[in-house]
């Protein structure tokens, strides 16, 4: 700060007013381009702060690269010889994907003539016995969560009686909005949520972390003044998170992990929180590799710079919070920490309802609100 405030001390002001009085359009192109300047020197600064010489050269290789290669795309003949090439491989996936089986009819229209009862679930069950993956003997990841097969018929049976409502119309089916009442202060006091914390039923993962950006950019547009928010994730983040940055049109920076924890650095994620930041990140666990990042370590940034910080548990769910009661170290991922500000955790997963239900839940009713 004293360099700086020496260095001004030395420029001619006085000099400079009257070149802009004598000169004004040039002084008027100087300062843009002085802007400019400016601007890209610090984006390039906060750039190289965030993610290092290496990552940013990989990244200016990278763009350089991509360029070459829309260049090239566009040339007479190359272009066309490229999509052929991209149109074969789309082709061989749908291909793959849409495998036509001997004997069995496809329907492509509604069918002129009624099925009855018999004929419709024998089709069901052709369909659910088409050949896939063998995620019964546990031979796939991430896909299927299952309580197994009593809870199953349990779930069925609760499907039944409720398959006829609508949660959009609390007046005409009180029970169902108790139902969801309930479910959400379940998993507020799971998470140690106060009177104060508060939260709604989802779809599913994805947008229960748009909810919650959603609620930030709004907070921070109202409360703050933002006009461009951001937001500061980690690379290992959930993709629902880009997806919330480009639904809303909002600034989205992606911090690096440590190469040996796979957590994120946070000290890259403080270097990348600017004034327009609403939201950083953490996740309790990731997809990637299913380790927590330093969730304490954030919520106390999040406190310093003033700024929201959502704890995505939609993988934890229902494994972070008994860690302790099953032998392991706790990891505090919850509104105990005085940073949190919302938590996404999905009942879908580890919690075996069925696909797709997710909470949502916020430190307070007002960024429910947003």
């Amino acid at each position: 700060m004293t360099n700086a405030m020496s260095t001004l001390a030395r420029v001619d002001w006085q000099r400079m007013a009257s070149f802009a009085v004598a000169n004004p359009r040039q002084a008027l192109i100087n300062t843009a381009v002085a802007y400019f300047i400016f601007r890209q020197v610090t984006k390039g600064i906060k750039t190289m702060s965030v993610y290092g010489l290496q990552k940013v050269l990989t990244h200016l290789w990278r763009a350089v690269a991509g360029g070459l290669i829309r260049t090239v795309r566009k040339a007479p003949g190359t272009g066309a010889v490229l999509q052929r090439s991209i149109d074969k491989v789309v082709k061989d996936i749908g291909k793959s994907m849409n495998v036509d089986l001997p004997g069995e009819t496809k329907y492509e229209t509604i069918p002129i003539q009624p099925m009855t009862d018999a004929e419709i679930l024998a089709i069901l069950k052709r369909r659910q016995d088409e050949p896939g993956v063998d995620w019964r003997n546990g031979r796939a990841s991430g896909s299927v969560y299952h309580g197994g097969e009593e809870l199953a018929r349990l779930t069925n049976e609760a499907y039944a009686m409720f398959n006829l409502t609508n949660p959009l119309h609390p007046g005409v089916f009180p029970g169902l909005r108790r139902i969801e009442a309930e479910v959400v202060r379940m998993v507020l006091n799971l998470y140690n949520g106060t009177a104060e914390c508060c939260g709604t039923t989802t779809s599913g993962g994805t947008e229960s972390i748009i909810m919650a950006v959603r609620a930030h950019v709004v907070w921070g547009r109202k409360t703050r003044g933002i006009e461009k928010p951001n937001i500061v994730i980690p690379i290992t983040a959930h993709a629902a998170f880009n997806k919330a940055a480009e639904y809303f049109d909002i600034g989205i920076t992606v911090v690096p992990v440590d190469p040996k924890t796979q957590r994120v650095n946070v000290k890259a994620m403080k270097r990348a929180i600017d004034s327009d930041t609403v939201l950083i990140v953490g996740s309790s666990a990731t997809y990637p590799h299913g380790v927590c990042d330093d969730l304490a370590a954030l919520s106390d940034l999040a406190l310093q710079k003033k700024v929201g910080f959502h704890v995505d548990s939609c993988l934890g769910s229902f494994i972070m919070p008994f860690l302790k009661e099953a032998g392991f170290p706790e990891v505090v991922c919850d509104f105990r920490l005085p940073g949190v500000t919302s938590i996404s955790c999905d009942t879908h997963k580890y919690g075996f309802a069925p696909k797709g239900t997710s909470v949502v839940m916020y430190a307070n009713k007002h960024l429910r609100h947003n």
